[in-house]
């Protein structure tokens, strides 16, 4: 990883141009027709693609772990239509440059001068790369052209006729993903490739993220139990070999995201490494000293007592006037995660940066840094490693993944002993008491409980009171992480918790009473005594929660909100060819 701004330049040198073709399929030549020959070439070639797929923090000052688009952040002051709400020109998302790399892996692997398992090792890396990144493009826009092959350049009519192919079905492409990826896991990526290499726990850990994604997309939004449960069926399987490879829970949880060399940590699978000699980051800095565009109560709310019962279950008017009494016997993971005290705009809150929320993020930093060693917040400076890929994730998706599965096939799939095996190991490691299943519905200590808030946000019940634990823990356990939040929503066709009028709890930060700070603060805060959809602003208020959100609410989501349409300078570049590339199926209409 310390080698990656060589290794894309490597990378770039392989094609005409690095950039060209992508926002089409490309059609350059690679110039180097004998650069496979040793497996130090296709090494140094794979390291092009790592960036692309553990960006880990990355080196910008607004890292997108930071989830600033999905309910976890409180709502911008005004909210705008879901993007993209009408057809744009281009998107730098729609284009076929790593699946051309995926395929030249494919293609060039057997010129390898190696042993036949080196040679199906980078086999299974290509087919590997190749559903990874389609699963991308399918999950943003549904039918996408399928490319199996390297294009060469040419005006042949049979060239050009594959080059600018129509879309295929999106289950057609799923269905090649499937294949794919079985072809990585089946004894061909080696179980150990060295340090921070993909190997087949790290094939594992994605495909089990990837199947589980787009099998629960094919059930909510697709209504396709059939193809659901084959890539449920596959995300299970790729999950079981993780948690029977090597790894193990962290014993600290702070640990996985305030580490300078995440190499001995037990959890982890795959990290982005930095280093005060090659890359940086920011993320240290979004923690202290960077604005912070703030967590919301919707979020900090979905964190249980220290009882293990949610926050409303028993006392639906539950209240805490105080950070203090927000704070206390809450599940540690709070804490870990946010700060036990307040940070509004104007407040005095050095050396930390203010949250337009009040509740100030502390997830992947160590408060302690402040007096002990201040060298890891200086800005942009940061080298703490960045956990990309780790056990966790991995136990709450198996969780899901069989929930969802015994949901579609009635099998005995879902139980305690899934439940001992996955979500309670996160919970004993913060002292959590165990989530149980009595009858189908959840408990604690034998108590059946319902979060009183699942049907408060969820009247048509359809998130059963269990599977609302389930998705619970996996907000708590992940926040902040990955931008995972995100894709769940769409995945669980739940874009409505964006909505205001739906979620009004999106709207607001902490509860303040403005005498507790400086005067300052009143410039910069309005407050509301009142949750509802309807809440207005009100400067009068000395105390109340921070409403961010003061203008009206976008539309409900519709069908066209879950997929992603084709730019129009690719339906153009077609047409200029003689060729049609069809638009996306809900967004034909806008044209």
């Amino acid at each position: 990883m310390k080698t990656y701004k060589l290794l894309l330049l490597l990378g770039c040198t392989l094609f005409v141009s690095c950039n060209d073709f992508l926002d089409r399929p490309p059609v350059d030549k690679f110039t180097d027709e004998e650069f496979w020959q040793t497996e130090t070439q296709a090494r140094l070639f794979l390291y092009s693609i790592y960036p692309t797929l553990f960006g880990g923090f990355g080196t910008a000052q607004n890292p997108s772990w930071l989830e600033d688009v999905g309910d976890d952040a409180i709502s911008a002051p005004i909210q705008n239509p879901y993007a993209p709400n009408i057809i744009p020109e281009t998107d730098g998302s729609w284009g076929f440059t790593n699946i051309r790399k995926a395929n030249y892996v494919i293609a060039s692997a057997p010129r390898l001068n190696e042993p036949e398992a080196t040679i199906n090792h980078w086999l299974g890396i290509g087919h590997f790369l190749r559903g990874y990144f389609y699963s991308s493009l399918t999950f943003q826009y549904g039918d996408v052209p399928w490319f199996d092959r390297v294009m060469q350049q040419s005006d042949e009519k049979e060239d050009m006729d594959y080059l600018y192919k129509d879309r295929d079905p999106r289950n057609f492409v799923v269905e090649k993903n499937i294949e794919d990826f079985k072809f990585a896991l089946n004894n061909t990526v080696r179980v150990n490739d060295g340090k921070l290499q993909i190997n087949r726990y790290v094939v594992a850990a994605l495909v089990s993220r990837l199947m589980l994604r787009e099998g629960t997309f094919q059930k909510y939004y697709l209504q396709n139990p059939e193809m659901a449960e084959k890539c449920l069926e596959l995300a299970k399987t790729a999950s079981e070999i993780v948690m029977a490879g090597p790894y193990q829970l962290a014993p600290n949880y702070k640990s996985l995201f305030t580490s300078d060399d995440l190499s001995d940590n037990p959890e982890i699978i795959m990290y982005r490494e930095y280093s005060d000699k090659t890359v940086k980051h920011y993320m240290v800095n979004q923690c202290y000293d960077i604005e912070q565009n703030g967590a919301s109560k919707s979020l900090l709310e979905s964190f249980s007592r220290s009882d293990g019962f949610p926050v409303y279950y028993n006392n639906e008017y539950w209240f805490a006037p105080t950070a203090t009494d927000f704070f206390t016997n809450r599940d540690p993971r709070l804490s870990y995660n946010f700060r036990p005290k307040y940070y509004p705009v104007g407040g005095s809150n050095a050396p930390y940066g203010y949250s337009r929320s009040g509740y100030s993020l502390r997830k992947f930093t160590d408060d302690e840094w402040e007096t002990s060693n201040p060298n890891p917040k200086n800005r942009g400076q940061n080298i703490t490693d960045a956990p990309c890929l780790r056990l966790g994730e991995v136990l709450l998706n198996y969780a899901e993944i069989c929930y969802e599965l015994e949901a579609i096939t009635g099998k005995d799939l879902f139980n305690q002993e899934v439940l001992n095996s996955t979500i309670n190991k996160l919970r004993a490691r913060v002292n959590m008491p165990n989530l149980e299943e009595i009858g189908g519905a959840p408990a604690i200590n034998g108590v059946v409980y319902d979060d009183p808030a699942r049907t408060k946000w969820e009247p048509t019940n359809d998130v059963p009171s269990m599977l609302w634990e389930i998705r619970r823990e996996r907000r708590v356990e992940l926040c902040y992480e990955n931008g995972l939040r995100s894709a769940d929503l769409k995945r669980w066709k739940k874009l409505d918790y964006l909505c205001n009028q739906h979620n009004p709890d999106y709207r607001y930060g902490a509860y303040i009473v403005l005498d507790d700070f400086p005067s300052a603060v009143k410039d910069g805060i309005v407050l509301t005594g009142v949750i509802s959809p309807d809440a207005q602003q009100d400067a009068s208020l000395s105390e109340g929660y921070i409403l961010r959100n003061t203008g009206t609410a976008r539309n409900l989501p519709q069908p066209k909100n879950y997929v992603k349409p084709v730019p129009n300078s690719q339906i153009s570049l077609y047409k200029s060819y003689g060729y049609t590339l069809s638009q996306t199926k809900e967004w034909q209409s806008e044209n």
